[in-house]
């Protein structure tokens, strides 16, 4: 009873946007890594509804007011790297299903290789508008996957970067690309 229960709970939040939509053009699918030992400790996925709730909530800053408003869904995954893991042989993994995971619609924008890490980010575009930013982050201590989707507009991307790390430069690219 008290699976049916969490699965009736499940099935009524993925479809009122509490949660991001896999029919979103700007989601992307992660193929959580197969590697033996890694520990999913934090999963967020916000919708519609939170993200433009919060915008509601957000008078001090009109431009992370309009990127709210502007977005249709966040996904968060991270993973813990136990120290057992050959580090090595994650980040080759971790490239492959990020290599899978982009079509020809996503375009990297950045990439950060480090000897201990790698850090991958990728938009999706059509018409001038941004609508997916992924950004896909593997090091010694964690693998992290985040997804935003909505339809974003380059001047409200500032807002972004003091959200997620590394984004500063998509800003100020995109920005600047106009």
């Amino acid at each position: 009873m008290k699976t049916l229960t969490l699965l009736l709970v499940a099935t009524l939040l993925a479809g009122c946007g509490v949660t991001a939509s896999s029919r979103n053009p700007g989601y992307v699918q992660f193929d959580a890594p197969k590697y033996e030992g890694l520990k999913n400790d934090t999963s967020i996925s916000l919708g519609p509804r939170l993200l433009h709730f919060a915008a509601r909530h957000t008078d001090d800053d009109p431009q992370t007011k309009a990127l709210l408003q502007s977005l249709e869904g966040v996904r968060v995954s991270v993973y813990q790297v136990p120290p057992s893991v050959d580090h090595e042989a994650l980040r080759d993994e971790v490239g492959i299903a990020t290599a899978k995971a982009f079509d020809e619609h996503w375009s990297p924008i950045v990439r950060v290789v480090e000897d201990d890490s790698r850090v991958h980010i990728f938009v999706k575009e059509q018409d001038g508008l941004l609508l997916g930013i992924a950004v896909v982050s593997v090091d010694h201590e964690e693998l992290v996957f985040v997804n935003v989707m909505g339809e974003m507009a380059a001047e409200n991307l500032t807002a972004l970067s003091s959200v997620v790390p590394g984004t500063d430069t998509l800003a100020l690219s995109t920005v600047s690309a106009e």
